[in-house]
Order: C-alpha cells, then sequence, then structure tokens
C-alpha cells in the first residue's frame, strides 16, 4: 500500500512487538499549493509489514505476497505453459508470454531493490 508522508521515511521501523515496516519505492514529490505559498517537499512510499526478526528473505515473501496473490502467479504460469504447449495461439499468446514476462521482471527488480537496501541495513 502507498503511504504518504511530510518527512523523508525510513526504509525500516519497529511497528509493535514482533513487527516492523518495510517502506520501499520511496519517492520524493513537490507539492504546489497555489501562487501564494511555496511549494511543499512530500515523499510516498510502498508499505508492508514483516515479521521479526527481519531477514532478506522475509522481506522479499511479504513484499511479494502484498504485491502479487499466489494466484494471480499461478494463473500467468498455466498461461504461459498453454502458450508453450500450443493451446493457445496467435495475438492472444503474444498478451499471455508478455504478461509473464513483465511479471518476471518488476519481480526481479523488486527482489534486487530489497537486496540492496537489506545490505544498505544490514539485514542479513
Amino acid at each position: 500500500m502507498r503511504a504518504y508522508y511530510d518527512q523523508k521515511p525510513a526504509k525500516v521501523y519497529h511497528l509493535k512487538q514482533g513487527v516492523s515496516r518495510y517502506v520501499y519505492d520511496i519517492q520524493e514529490h513537490t507539492v504546489e499549493h497555489g501562487e501564494d505559498m511555496p511549494p511543499m517537499t512530500q515523499w510516498s512510499g510502498e508499505e508492508v509489514d514483516v515479521a521479526e526478526p527481519l531477514t532478506s528473505n522475509r522481506i522479499t515473501q511479504a513484499v511479494i505476497a502484498a504485491k502479487w496473490s499466489a494466484d494471480y502467479e499461478q494463473k500467468l504460469i498455466n498461461e504461459y505453459n498453454a502458450v508453450q504447449l500450443g493451446v493457445i495461439k496467435g495475438e492472444e499468446a503474444e498478451t499471455k508470454v508478455a504478461a509473464y514476462e513483465t511479471f518476471l521482471r518488476e519481480r526481479a527488480a523488486l527482489k534486487a531493490q530489497i537486496d540492496a537496501d537489506c545490505a544498505e541495513l544490514g539485514i542479513a
């Protein structure tokens, strides 16, 4: 879920006993309020709660589960396999393969971001 902040958020912060929040895809925004007020800087980021102790694998699992359901991934895999077996053909096949490739690229980019954040924060 995307959240908005008045200050740049920490990538990880403790919520309550046994749970921390991981914030990723942090973006800076300039908000205009009209001619009478100067622009204001805000930030936004995707948030996911993660059970402690924090590990790279736990964060990755939580982010992927929050972004895509297991059913969605399985649907993409099934459609991709149907194309490979010749069950789905033509333009529809191209669309199904492209959807799965997009999913794989997005997931790989998220994993790379999480790995980099974990390295920066000293999370194994």
